[in-house]
């Protein structure tokens, strides 16, 4: 993490050392308008020792650096918050640092990225992430929104290397109001043309209010529910709606039922949770059609399901959504159970999320003929994934996180598409703008009315074959 955090930093936030007085000469580092300590960890040291120096919690220590919740390693490199009453020194006007708000991504090598100006220039279209890091965080939530701008710095490099000319910025925004608005009054936001970011939905109704009144795009990656998408054609949202999904899927259920026995195994259902929408939409549409199904309850011995399966037809089983320690559970208790009895012919149907379930539970989604639908697939065979996964390594001293949707990934498609597309609609006699290929998310977009946002209608059926092969069905 440490490599990886201090390249971005360094390079491409264009942090800066400074001069405040500190503890014992650590070094600082400039990173949205905030200033942190720069510190190696030493042999022997604690998290409770560096809280106790440096003056922090624990919280706020974990929430720029989330690796260390598994314990402090020699040579790790951290940052550290600064408290306001620790800097003992002002910083005179020749020497105060610029700005990261006016901070240029500019030519691939490494010299020039150094020498560039730091002013943007006002002729050239401009991108800009919101990246929504809070101290309050769920641990995790900071570094994959990282990850999601380290995956769009790649994307920036290879269409600058073909030729695009654009600029690229990148804003804390937070999950609060106050720090967005405060973004936007200041006129960080004046000579944007797309914007990208938004988390909470009192951000995105702010960012929506924004996009309509200045009439900029504005894209929503990390949200599904936008009630905004109704009435403001700026708007793009990435993600597939669910509704839109859930109704086709309900259709498609209809198709592959024939003949076979359908169980539905009930558990507890967290009501929040939007997949929970999705089987009782399936179940309105069996009844309609007249195709009968039966439900039990989940027991950790599967006493109730074994009671209702069928020696002679396909047992397709739907269970309840669940967190992924009890998806894990059931994969344990239901491959167990195939392997017990092999003459029952099995077929579990799932979640996105079962995606990143770790190798020792993805044999049973191939033991299982397990079939899930999701709007994010990325075919860890195909070249181009690899490369980006080598690549980004290279780049970032870092794997991917084992995360769903891989949020590497998602900044690099998200980039490589509506880049080229602000850049053609900006530029003058350009007649078409090279583009780049998708690793994990397809992007065609659909409008319910010509004063509606742009929603990706783009998902995909996955089955993992007893076979040891992966099925993708593209359901456009």
């Amino acid at each position: 993490m440490s490599k990886r955090l201090l390249f971005l930093f360094l390079i491409f936030f264009a942090c800066n050392v400074n001069s405040f007085c500190q503890v014992k000469d650590v070094p600082t580092v400039k990173l949205f308008e905030k200033t942190y300590y720069k510190y190696l960890v030493k042999s022997k040291e604690t998290i409770y020792s560096l809280c106790r120096r440096f003056g922090v919690t624990e919280a706020e220590l974990l929430s720029m650096n989330p690796t260390i919740v598994d314990g402090l390693k020699s040579g790790q490199t951290l940052l550290i918050p600064i408290k306001v009453d620790k800097i003992e020194a002002t910083i005179s006007e020749q020497d105060q640092p610029v700005k990261t708000t006016d901070t240029a991504v500019s030519a691939p090598s490494d010299n020039e990225k150094h020498k560039k100006s730091l002013a943007f220039s006002t002729d050239k279209p401009r991108i800009t992430v919101l990246l929504p890091f809070a101290p309050t965080s769920t641990l995790g939530s900071n570094e994959r929104y990282v990850e999601f701008y380290e995956g769009m710095l790649l994307a920036v490099d290879s269409l600058k290397s073909m030729g695009l000319s654009f600029e690229i910025q990148a804003l804390e925004s937070g999950h609060d109001v106050e720090t967005l608005t405060k973004v936007i009054e200041t006129g960080n936001l004046d000579e944007t043309d797309y914007c990208i970011g938004g988390v909470s939905p009192e951000q995105i109704a702010i960012l929506s209010d924004w996009a309509m009144k200045n009439r900029r795009y504005l894209v929503f990656p990390f949200s599904s529910k936008i009630p905004e998408m109704d009435s403001n054609p700026y708007l793009f949202q990435t993600n597939t709606p669910h509704t839109y999904m859930f109704d086709r899927l309900a259709e498609y259920a209809t198709k592959r039922t024939s003949g076979s026995n359908i169980i539905f195994l009930n558990s507890t259902v967290d009501e929040s949770d939007i997949r929970a929408q999705l089987i009782p939409r399936v179940k309105a549409k069996f009844q309609q059609m007249g195709i009968p199904f039966v439900e039990v309850a989940d027991d950790e011995n599967l006493e109730q399901l074994t009671k209702v399966l069928s020696d002679t037809k396909l047992n397709q089983i739907m269970p309840t959504p669940m967190n992924m320690q009890e998806t894990n559970n059931l994969l344990t208790r239901l491959g167990a159970f195939h392997k017990a009895n092999p003459n029952i012919s099995l077929a579990l149907i799932g979640y996105p999320d079962w995606m990143a379930t770790n190798k020792g539970y993805q044999k049973y989604l191939y033991d299982l003929n397990t079939v899930i639908y999701s709007n994010f697939y990325a075919d860890a065979q195909q070249k181009s994934v690899r490369e980006f996964q080598i690549l980004f390594n290279q780049t970032y001293d870092a794997n991917l996180m084992n995360t769903y949707p891989k949020y590497g990934m998602m900044g690099f498609d998200i980039a490589g598409y509506f880049i080229p597309r602000m850049v053609f609609e900006k530029s003058e006699g350009l007649e078409s703008a090279p583009y780049l290929s998708p690793l994990q998310n397809e992007f065609k977009f659909g409008t319910t009315s010509p004063l509606s946002g742009a929603s990706n209608q783009c998902f995909y059926i996955i089955h993992y074959t007893p076979e040891n092969e992966v099925e993708v069905k593209d359901m456009n």
